[in-house]
């Protein structure tokens, strides 16, 4: 037998950003529950509004399923006497596992004998089990600001107001929050306020439509996205895409009804990010626009109740919109009286990081850093990005972004405008309104490659800012984004398949700050900054969907640079380059075999104690089989020593992989380790060569095969 289990929380209006962080938790926390009670269930359909946080579920067992357990008890010494009877510590055992001391048996472990016993747990009712457990789940939800109501009983993102907690028909007492469940819910604050009687879970959803609230939020959103497209059409006119904005005003309300509002058309000679913004924060409106892509002077709002009255909350709203874009408007029209040059000199009076001088200083380090980038990547865009690097940090400056609070997000957009009203080039207006991007994992990188410049430049040079004056992230504290920067920044390279050494950038990106104080742990710093990037390039490539031991033997790879050689991590696109070649030949039947033969290779050199041979003595190879080995090395040099620089590593693998056999004759007929020092030293040497033939592209020691996985 089972019965649908319904738990809802009646709580005062939560912010939207909070409901679904703490729907998740709730729909898992239940379900665990479940799980660690031992009471199947059938599927789970969580429910939210503003003010109820509600999961239902299917067909839960009416009791627990019985149990058995292995319990150890103490060692047989200590359960017997010396003449074979139970002693106190078996007989105390046995009475807490409510067992007869005849059911204990003894058993061998790796410590020695000791007793165990099977226990026996008969499954109790869901009834019984359930209450406390579920008290549990609801007192144990995490807000992402809490605060202590009802005298500091209980902490919460809001006050709870009521408890439902039914199985089938019959509720279940739960007692939290200084409340007992019930079964009565409330409906609609305005459009039914009274109580809402659910006779049964399965009654839960259609109890409340009846009282106007829709509690299933797809059923809502897909209510509200019908409503919008509708009010859009009979605006002529289409709705700007934004499906945050559609989900935040689906968690402001309990049912949702969409009307239209107009604002006068002078303001859009504001540019049309500001207007979207002054539309959608605080006020949560939508944008309309013309088939053309022109913003059209309109807007569409929703409203948390039936369409009574909406012309009077119309004329509200239209208020409240015009008194924020007369905000703007002013904002807008001070700022274009300066030009963005004309403001480098003030950036000098604003300190960019404690200790590290100003946003001026910062800006020439910019300009400084971008061309050297440009040189190194894009020298066409040198000029533009130069340009883009000096003027980049003016807009924090005005007063939009230094006023408009809720235009804050639009630092470097509004550089932008700001370029192109004074005249500077389309290419370095645009970097400045790119340079913040990506500002995290969904948004793109810059389009334009001054863009990509300025944008590199600028997160380059906040990372090294932040090691330099001590401010790394720590465990998870990461409190002035340096991990997001340094994310950005491999991303950027990825994305765009810049090829940049990381090595030779942080020896750039850090000279200035060392320049300015030579008392700074200039060796420290580096060698810490070449484990950052190692560690960011690798989260790169696992979200790319690179496994654990294939970043590893791409990122430990000795890359060769005329006679210097370079961490496999110091160009992460080159890195996932090989990284995703070696994933893909990791299916060839040769693959496993050879990488056991590298490691071999790997480990007798490692444990080789003498200085090896500079060069390897070819005349003094005499065995076939090292003459063999031999050969096929030579043959694989000539096959890829021009593949290297073409990157061309779907060539190059194959032509490793064409070793495997020579290297296994040469360990089958071959003893490395031989007394005479100088054939051992040469045949180390020909190992050695071995080596680095592959490490150049990948450390094949670190990858996992079949029979060293755990």
């Amino acid at each position: 037998m089972s019965r649908d289990l319904l738990f809802e929380i009646g709580i005062e209006e939560l912010p939207a950003g909070y409901i679904q962080m703490v729907m998740y938790q709730l729909k898992m926390g239940i379900n665990a529950m479940l799980d660690e009670l031992r009471l199947q269930h059938g599927d789970t359909y969580p429910y939210s509004t503003p003010r109820r946080l509600a999961v239902l579920v299917r067909d839960v067992a009416e009791r627990q399923a019985d149990h058995s357990e292995e319990a150890m008890g103490p060692a047989a010494k200590a359960a017997f006497d010396p003449q074979g009877q139970p002693t106190r510590a078996l007989i105390g055992f046995c009475q807490g596992k409510g067992v007869s001391v005849g059911d204990v048996r003894r058993v061998d472990t790796p410590k020695g004998e000791y007793v165990t016993v099977t226990v026996h747990h008969v499954g109790r009712s869901a009834a019984d089990v359930l209450p406390e457990r579920l008290a549990g789940v609801a007192t144990g939800l995490t807000y992402p600001k809490s605060m202590r109501w009802d005298d500091g009983d209980y902490r919460a993102g809001r006050p709870v107001r009521w408890l439902v907690a039914l199985l089938g028909e019959s509720v279940l007492p739960v007692k939290a929050f200084g409340l007992t469940a019930g079964r009565d819910s409330f409906g609609h604050r305005v459009l039914h306020p009274g109580k809402v009687s659910i006779a049964s879970p399965a009654a839960y959803e259609a109890a409340l439509l009846a009282a106007h609230v829709i509690a299933d939020p797809a059923a809502r959103r897909e209510k509200l996205v019908a409503q919008l497209h509708e009010a859009a059409e009979a605006a002529e006119a289409r709705l700007v895409p934004d499906d945050e904005l559609t989900d935040i005003n689906n968690h402001l309300v309990e049912w949702p009804t969409t009307f239209a509002g107009a604002f006068d058309g002078k303001y859009l000679t504001l540019p049309r990010e500001v207007t979207v913004t002054a539309l959608r924060e605080h006020q949560w409106f939508f944008a309309l626009e013309s088939d053309d892509g022109t913003l059209r002077p309109g807007f569409l709002a929703v409203r948390n109740g039936d369409d009574r009255g909406l012309d009077v909350i119309r004329r509200g709203n239209e208020g409240v919109l015009v008194a924020r874009l007369e905000d703007a408007l002013f904002y807008w029209n001070t700022d274009l009286k300066q030009p963005p040059a004309a403001l480098v000199e003030k950036l000098d009076a604003v300190v960019w990081m404690e200790g590290l001088g100003s946003l001026k200083a910062k800006a020439h380090r910019l300009e400084s850093l971008t061309g050297w980038l440009a040189d190194a990547l894009l020298p066409a865009a040198k000029q533009a990005a130069t340009r883009a690097a000096l003027l980049a940090k003016t807009d924090l400056l005005g007063e939009m972004i230094g006023s408009g609070k809720e235009y804050a997000s639009l630092e470097g957009v509004m550089g932008g405008h700001y370029a192109r009203r004074a005249g500077e080039p389309e290419a370095t207006a645009a970097a400045i309104a790119e340079h913040y991007r990506p500002r995290g994992a969904g948004d793109a990188i810059p389009a334009t490659p001054a863009g990509r410049l300025l944008a590199l430049a600028d997160k380059l040079d906040h990372v090294a800012g932040a090691f330099v004056a001590g401010k790394t992230p720590t465990g998870s504290e990461d409190p002035f984004g340096v991990r997001r920067a340094g994310n950005g920044a491999v991303r950027i390279v990825l994305d765009a398949g810049l090829h940049l050494d990381l090595r030779a950038t942080t020896m750039e990106m850090t000279r200035h700050f060392f320049a300015a104080d030579p008392e700074l742990p200039h060796a420290e710093i580096i060698k810490k900054l070449g484990e950052f990037w190692r560690g960011r390039i690798d989260v790169a490539l696992e979200e790319r969907g690179v496994a654990y031991d294939t970043r590893d033997a791409a990122l430990e790879a000795r890359i060769v640079m005329g006679d210097a050689a370079r961490p496999g991590w110091c160009d992460a696109a080159d890195a996932l380059a090989r990284a995703r070649t070696l994933g893909e030949f990791r299916g060839d039947a040769r693959f496993e075999p050879l990488v056991v033969l590298y490691k071999r290779v790997a480990n007798i050199l490692k444990a080789a104690t003498e200085p090896l041979p500079a060069q390897l003595d070819r005349a003094r190879l005499a065995d076939p089989y090292e003459k063999g080995l031999l050969e096929a090395l030579d043959r694989a040099r000539v096959a890829i020593t021009p593949l290297w620089d073409q990157r061309d590593y779907a060539r190059i693998l194959p032509a490793l992989l064409e070793l495997d056999r020579p290297i296994h004759g040469f360990f089958d007929k071959v003893m490395v380790n031989v007394d005479d020092p100088v054939v051992r030293g040469n045949r180390l040497r020909l190992l050695r060569e071995v080596s680095e033939l592959f490490v150049r592209g990948w450390d094949l020691s670190r990858i996992v095969v079949e029979g060293e996985r755990a």
